[in-house]
């Protein structure tokens, strides 16, 4: 797929470009959403949407930091050209490129890029997820006994639901860690060195990516209701599919 050569390009380019700012930028200022943003994260956007828009004139593009632009191709690509961006302003290696590509409703392609980890995570719609160019897949563990889940730790969050989901799943018996990035832990599902994680806040351009890494990997993900996730901004269940009726209740 042309689509697919096209994106990993300029994800290689804003990649190196996210590497080298890594060590400099420690400023950003704070959205009307609260959430933060730095001059690495135009830097990085800069980099990928003409790339893009050069290649797929017509196609329609989403992005966090410079809105919508439609198209006619019925392709959309949904960007966000820095997630973490907390983490990466205070020296934290967890952060990540995120792009999905979405035609009416389902997303058929999408990377996860983590510049300081050296990890280029590709899901294609029925055709499974790679790490670095390796088949990945979720954890066919049946019980939360000491296993590792991932939570939502974002400042946005009301601190007693933070809290409270600290002492449930630690309550479970599993390994629980808040590490500041959603996407970081909905990919350790589709590695398998995670049994599940959790996004209780995000935008699409959170979501579309990691959501499909982690079925493409064979688990599954849910809102807290079960119904199968789509492109509307809403808290997520990601797991390996075997403990996912175990874990739901947790987070009613």
């Amino acid at each position: 797929m042309q689509r697919k050569l096209i994106a990993l390009q300029a994800l290689k380019d804003a990649s190196a470009f996210l590497q080298k700012k890594f060590r400099v930028t420690r400023k950003g200022m704070a959205k009307h959403d609260g959430s933060l943003v730095s001059e690495a994260d135009h830097g990085s956007e800069k980099l990928i949407l003409p790339a893009i828009r050069k290649a797929f004139p017509d196609d329609a593009i989403l992005s966090e930091e410079s809105g919508e632009t439609h198209g006619t191709s019925g392709y959309r690509w949904i960007l966000d050209p820095l997630d973490g961006t907390a983490n990466f302003l205070a020296g934290i290696p967890l952060f990540s490129i995120l792009l999905a590509l979405e035609k009416k409703g389902t997303v058929l392609l999408a990377f996860c890029v983590f510049p300081m980890l050296s990890e280029v995570w590709v899901a294609e719609r029925g055709k499974g997820t790679t790490l670095n160019g390796k088949r990945q897949h979720v954890s066919p563990v049946s019980s939360l006994q000491g296993k590792m889940f991932l939570g939502d730790g974002s400042s946005l969050l009301d601190h007693q639901t933070v809290a409270g989901d600290t002492q449930t799943f630690l309550g479970s018996g599993c390994r629980y860690r808040l590490l500041g990035h959603v996407a970081f832990g909905m990919t350790r599902v589709a590695l398998g060195t995670a049994v599940g994680a959790v996004m209780r806040q995000g935008n699409v351009w959170d979501l579309a990516a990691p959501c499909l890494l982690v079925e493409e990997a064979g688990g599954t993900v849910t809102d807290f209701q079960g119904k199968v996730w789509d492109l509307k901004p809403r808290p997520l269940l990601a797991t390996n599919g075997v403990l996912h009726d175990t874990i739901l209740p947790l987070l009613r």
